[in-house]
Parts: C-alpha cells; sequence; structure tokens
C-alpha cells in the first residue's frame, strides 16, 4: 500500500473540504507549489486519499490560514522578523500544535515561550510521547490526552472531611 506520496483522511467529505479549502486559498491568489491532488492508480483505491500539499503566497487573511485544514497541507506565510512571526502565529482563534526551525537555541525558547499552542516542537514536528500531555489551547484540543494530565481527565477527585471530635470551629466569628 503506498502512502509515501499520499496522505488517507477520514472520509471522502472530509477530502472534499480540504480540496475545497486548497482550491479556495488558490482562488485568493495562494500559488500550488507541490500536491494538491488525488492520487490515481494501484493501491489508492480503497480509502480517502490525498496528496502531501504545499501552499505559497499564504496570507494571514486567507480562510486556509485561519482555520483547522485537518489534512495534508502546509501553508507558507512570509514575516519580517521574530515579532511579526509570532503575531501571525498567535493571530488565530486555535493553537494546538507550532513548530520552530532555527539554530539559534536561545531564540527557539523565547519563541517557543511566547506561542500560544499545546506543543511547540523545535527543529521537529508531530513527534509524540505518553509522557508529555497533549492539549490545545484556546479552542483547539478538548482537556489533556496522554502523560499523568491526561490520566486525571478520567478522574473525579473528591475530598472527604471526617471530623471525629466535633467542635465549633468559630470560622466566621460566631
Amino acid at each position: 500500500m503506498p502512502h509515501g506520496n499520499a496522505a488517507r483522511v477520514i472520509s471522502a467529505s472530509r477530502r472534499d473540504q480540504v480540496l475545497g479549502m486548497v482550491n479556495g486559498a488558490l482562488e485568493e491568489g495562494a500559488r500550488l507549489l507541490a500536491g494538491g491532488r488525488v492520487p490515481q492508480g494501484s493501491g489508492f483505491e480503497q480509502g480517502f486519499w490525498l496528496e502531501p500539499t504545499l501552499l505559497g503566497n499564504v496570507r494571514a487573511s486567507m480562510r486556509i490560514a485561519r482555520e483547522e485544514i485537518f489534512g495534508p497541507v502546509i501553508t507558507v506565510e512570509r514575516f519580517e522578523g521574530e515579532a511579526e512571526a509570532l503575531q501571525l502565529a498567535n493571530d488565530t482563534p486555535f493553537g494546538l500544535a507550532a513548530g520552530v526551525w532555527t539554530r539559534d537555541l536561545a531564540k527557539a525558547h523565547r519563541v517557543a515561550r511566547r506561542l500560544r499552542a499545546g506543543t511547540v516542537w523545535i527543529n521537529d514536528y508531530n513527534a509524540a510521547f505518553p509522557q508529555a500531555s497533549w492539549s490545545g489551547y484556546k479552542s483547539s484540543g478538548i482537556g489533556r490526552e496522554l502523560s499523568r494530565a491526561g490520566l486525571e481527565e478520567f478522574s473525579e477527585l473528591k475530598h472527604f472531611y471526617l471530623n471525629t471530635s466535633p467542635a465549633a470551629l468559630n470560622w466566621f466569628g460566631v
């Protein structure tokens, strides 16, 4: 089964929505740099496949940059300096994950701290570990997954207090 040159999405309707977002971006002035098609041929008959897609000339005002895509699409936006990059990255109602690529580790840590995302990868992307919490900021994600924080999502805490020698505690001065 091929998968190096295509990605499977959850359903035909999701595939059509992703293609609609890509086509909408092209109509808004984005440039298709790679992919953007449904692959054909042997191995692609079963499932809902899309070529990994790379879009250039994307602006922050475009729908493709403002909404979660949930498909194999990367958008490229230009920026002038760290401050503008952070402004663009944080100017969204979503914040599931972000990636920073740089050789400057001080810059990597500074930017990662300022990004409003539940996971920030530095010089990598999409690495997950069961020991690390997985969650989003803002409108991304629901609760916590993985790690101790994820286990606690399935817990209901209850506090019991038993006083074996009841006496007035005088909390309210009476």
